[in-house]
């Protein structure tokens, strides 16, 4: 059994596993801003309430087994990061927290390694192991991202960029006027009122500058990427897209499961 915890700016990821060597897992995830409010001791109370007891009363899982049960970290919250570790360390046998020197099978072919994302590490991991090709992996969250990796396991570099949900939020509170908008409403091109003109700038622009720096990278570079979207907005974003691409929402959830087969007989813990 395994426990793959991604701690995002936005979301909090909790997949379980029943076996680590299948893909399917279940998922629970929580708000990172209202979970980060909570004392650690109500942090913990939620985490047993609404991931391990359910899972204990249907039979998946039983916090007995200590050694039957790991856990694998990605945190880009360092706050929350040594919190959530310390409930998942009395529960689990071993606990990886996830780092850029972590063994991943991939060259990290960059100026400092030490800043690149642990999620964007994952979703490449989970990427090239699907696919083994020349990648462009946009992680569409917080940020949106845009990570290259090439068919011989190199991640090159990319792209950071506010996500849509950071631009919807900053219109609002850096100007007077401007509202938050739904970003799950349809929009008009050319937006007919405030609301639509908001909506099909965040997302459009989104979309077009994703395309655009792909487009870019693989001139200056002299390879064809294959797209790969991952997460909150992937599906949005997949929507308007002309470029061709494929779709996989949790890719980071994959990376980690694949990360801690890794890894699994060489423990890094906190």
């Amino acid at each position: 059994m395994l426990f793959a915890v991604e701690i995002g700016n936005s979301t909090i990821n909790i997949a379980f596993f029943r076996n680590s060597y299948n893909s399917e897992f279940e998922i629970f995830s929580f708000d990172t801003q209202e979970f980060s409010l909570f004392s650690n001791t109500n942090q913990t109370d939620i985490i047993t309430k609404t991931v391990i007891e359910p899972l204990n009363r249907t039979g998946k899982f039983d916090k007995k087994l200590h050694d039957n049960i790991d856990c694998i970290i990605c945190s880009v919250v360092p706050g929350l990061t040594e919190k959530i570790f310390i409930f998942f360390k009395t529960l689990c046998k071993n606990t990886i927290v996830m780092d850029y020197k972590i063994y991943t099978g991939l060259i990290l072919k960059l100026d400092k390694p030490e800043t690149f994302g642990v999620d964007r590490l994952a979703s490449s991991v989970a990427a090239y192991e699907l696919f083994k090709e020349n990648l462009a992996v946009v992680d569409a969250g917080t940020a949106t991202t845009i990570t290259i990796v090439t068919k011989n396991g190199e991640i090159l570099g990319g792209s950071i960029m506010p996500g849509i949900g950071t631009m919807n939020y900053a219109l609002t509170e850096k100007t007077a006027s401007l509202p938050t908008v739904d970003i799950k409403k349809n929009f008009d091109i050319p937006g007919k009122d405030t609301h639509s003109a908001i909506l099909n700038g965040i997302v459009l622009g989104t979309v077009y500058a994703v395309e655009g720096i792909i487009k870019a990278v693989e001139k200056e570079i002299n390879l064809t990427l294959l797209t790969i979207l991952t997460g909150g907005y992937s599906e949005l974003i997949s929507k308007h897209m002309k470029r061709k691409h494929l779709l996989n929402k949790y890719l980071v959830i994959e990376g980690m499961r694949l990360i801690y087969l890794k890894n699994i007989n060489f423990r890094r813990t906190l």
